[in-house]
């Protein structure tokens, strides 16, 4: 019998290897630090969801760094060596890269390009004093001295569109007190891969220079996700350090022997192995909240293995079909009812959470096949009664054994509800996002240094501009651009892909102003009084040259829509938020809006999880009062966010989705009190009330997160499993005999 058994849990065996292998390999590159992947996509406007997606990858591959102190010579090395540093990595682009494109563009397209003044100052013929402004710049002493340009742009055109159209606060990258390394980072920021070695360069920097009396201060979306990583690192650090002691801990307690422990820790190490491995198979990535939740799922996982070990407690020693046979039934009803609220999960469009359904869904299927499977091979001969399974029986398995009377039943619900009414009148809702997660300090202070420095400043808002083709955009972003220039606020448009890169009637206009107001006038005297250069310099035509990625980066197509983002620095004037191809938008409010939307949403999805439960339940035992089972668990559901709320945690989206676990985990513990509702359930009992603690330890501990959504998620579902585990007495029937 042992032997025909061997096959399937070798099988098991070898797909718990291969997981192992294939987690090993992609975990470092899997893991996304990016908090944007906690909020939810436009499924309303795909457009808009792509040019949200598209300006926070623009944003967050931008670093810069301020080295501060010491002198000039010391600063401008040790700028070099960070550039170096940085570029040794293979992960950094300097912006000097970046400029050297910008200056091919700007050069290849010289006779189409000019900036607003220019464009005035020929449109009224003074045309000379361009002419005399080149003569300056070439006689100056520290003027440009390049025989090439001579042949090529005697007017300079290129220098005079690389000083007006390139915002000054990224031309003035240092000032007299510091020196500006700055570029971007060409992988994913939130790779922990990316981070580390990013990292490593910039503590090898600190190594050189620090004890030099110099100071570094950082920028940059990759500092943020660095934090971030760290806190979640430290977080299942703690999460996992605490729940393996508390295992340790308590199951030699219970069955007074270190073997069940390790069969526990064993099967969450199997579980959640497996699980990550599909999750990184399906998504390709997995977010470091979600692989905080693998810490916390811990608690989950290892219930099944106790409500197998149990069975082997007192004096009895029932054979392991026996012991299988009487747990079939509950655990694998409480397994497809916790995978279904897991499942609920995916319906919403937020990635991390789909992730936290395959997770918590495939680690939950692959615990009961182990405890089936595996946990009666290793755990050898039969465990032993200790002192803690024998205090759980006398005290929580007691109170799990009891029949409250119809009297205590409503003085228990007339004080949840009395608790509910408080906690909802009190509590508020919460769907801003800039609440989610609380800045370092420390960086906050370094950026506010490099914007000091720079000059640079950005308010994450941006414009949208649609059209039929490429060209049309173009020419909408052009209308969007005067009006903007109409009112006076120019400056706060900190980049606009249409001023390098304008529509082809601009083009053509600037190229026939420049011709006839600059090039026949001025061009020959200029060459007279340099001595000599090109008189066709401007005739030839360029070879191509890339429009810079920076710039492309500003403009994108979805479907038959194609669309750009400008970005401004600035308050916006009123009655511009919104015209006919253009609308602003400020992507901490739409991000806000869609969690208030998707709140609504998964209320409304708690409620299908729950007719769907009552639905299998009926389906499981074809009896009407079998729908008391659901009792603790939707009681629990009602009351857990009001008690959330008088201890200080607002109701949120994330909140909703700890209740989809609530639904699951909590009717576990009343469908075992519905199956063992006699003596021979008395250690299911401690079975329950040991897979409740271990839940509430795991999960509860997520409340230390300094992250909203994390924090918010593992409050509700401690809260929820406590009431389900406090009220599932009520599923007993007053005949029942203990």
């Amino acid at each position: 019998m042992i032997r025909a058994g061997l096959v399937p849990a070798l099988l098991a065996l070898l797909v718990f290897f291969g997981a192992v292998l294939f987690v090993a390999q992609r975990v470092l590159e899997a893991v996304d630090t990016d908090i944007l992947s906690l909020l939810p996509a436009d499924a309303h406007d795909p457009v808009l969801a792509d040019a949200l997606q598209r300006a926070s990858g623009v944003a967050s591959d931008r670093v810069a760094f301020v080295i501060e102190g010491g002198t000039p010579s010391l600063r401008a090395q040790a700028a070099t060596r960070l550039t170096d540093l940085l570029e040794e990595t293979g992960l950094f682009r300097p912006s000097s890269q970046d400029a050297e494109e910008l200056w091919r563009w700007l050069h290849t397209h010289r006779t189409e390009l000019l900036c607003s003044a220019d464009k005035a100052r020929l449109a009224d013929g003074r045309g000379d004093e361009m002419a005399a402004d080149a003569l300056r710049q070439w006689y100056a002493p520290t003027g440009i001295a390049a025989s090439r340009l001579l042949q090529t742009d005697p007017l300079l055109l290129t220098s005079r569109l690389l000083g007006c159209l390139v915002p000054a606060g990224m031309r003035g990258m240092a000032d007299g007190d510091g020196s500006v390394v700055s570029g971007s980072i060409t992988a994913s920021v939130f790779r922990l891969d990316v981070q580390d070695r990013i990292g490593e360069a910039l503590s090898r920097w600190r190594a050189e220079y620090l004890s030099k009396g110099l100071r570094l201060s950082r920028a940059g979306a990759l500092f943020h996700a660095t934090y971030g990583a760290g806190e979640a690192r430290t977080e299942i650090s703690i999460i996992g350090s605490v729940t393996t002691a508390a295992v340790l801990l308590l199951y030699w307690l219970i069955f007074r022997s270190f073997r069940a422990p390790l069969i526990a820790v064993g099967m969450v190490i199997y579980s959640l192995s497996i699980g990550l491995a599909v999750t990184i198979a399906v998504f390709g990535h997995i977010h470091a909240m979600a692989l905080v939740f693998g810490a916390a799922l811990t608690g989950m996982v290892i219930d099944y293995t106790t409500y197998y070990l149990v069975t082997g407690l007192g004096d009895a020693a029932p054979s392991r079909a026996r012991r299988r046979a009487a747990i079939w039934t509950p655990l694998s009803l409480g397994m497809l009812t916790s995978v279904g609220a897991f499942a609920a999960l995916l319906v919403f469009p937020i990635q991390a959470f789909q992730q936290i359904a395959v997770l918590g869904g495939v680690g939950l299927v692959s615990a009961w096949v182990a405890t089936f499977l595996l946990t009666p091979l290793l755990e050898g001969r039969r465990v032993r009664t200790g002192p803690g399974a024998r205090w759980a029986d006398r005290y929580p398995g007691r109170f799990l054994a009891s029949v409250p009377s119809a009297r205590l039943v409503s003085i228990a619900m007339a004080g949840l509800a009395i608790l509910a009414i408080a906690g909802y009148a009190q509590g508020h809702l919460l769907d801003n996002v800039r609440q989610f997660q609380a800045p370092s300090a420390k960086l906050t202070a370094e950026e506010a240094r490099v914007r000091d420095i720079t000059g640079f400043r950005s308010s994450g808002l941006f414009f949208l501009v649609r059209g039929d083709s490429r060209d049309d955009v173009v020419r909408h972003e052009e209308d969007l651009l005067r009006e903007v220039a109409r009112r006076g606020k120019m400056q706060d448009v900190t980049w606009a892909a249409s001023r390098i890169a304008p529509s082809q009637a601009r083009r053509k206009d600037n190229r026939e102003l420049i011709e006839k107001r600059l090039i026949e006038p001025y061009l020959e005297p200029t060459l007279r009084k340099l001595g000599g250069g090109n008189l066709h310099a401007y005739d030839a035509e360029e070879e191509g040259a890339a429009m810079p990625g920076f710039i492309a980066s500003l403009r994108g197509r979805t479907g038959n829509v194609f669309w750009s983002i400008v970005p401004v620095g600035g308050a916006v004037p009123k009655g511009l938020e919104t015209g006919e191809y253009w609308q602003l938008v400020d992507p901490a409010a739409r991000y806000s809006s869609l969690m208030r939307e998707y709140r609504q949403h998964a209320t409304y999805g708690l409620i299908a999880s729950i007719l769907a439960t009552g639905i299998l339940l009926l389906l499981a035992y074809r009896r009407l009062d079998a729908l008391r089972i659901m009792l603790p668990m939707v009681t629990a559901v009602l009351v857990t966010p009001a008690i959330g709320m008088l201890l200080g945690q607002p109701f949120s989206f994330f909140s909703a989705m700890g209740l989809f676990l609530v639904v699951g985990a909590g009717v576990d513990y009343a469908i075992f009190q519905w199956e063992s509702p006699r003596e021979e359930g008395r250690w299911t009992r401690v079975g329950i009330a040991l897979a409740a603690l271990m839940t509430c330890i795991s999960v509860g501990l997520l409340s230390l997160s300094s992250v909203l959504p994390v924090r918010s998620f593992g409050i509700t579902v401690a809260i929820g499993v406590f009431l389900s585990l406090t009220l599932s007495p009520m599923v007993r029937k007053r005949t029942s005999k203990v």
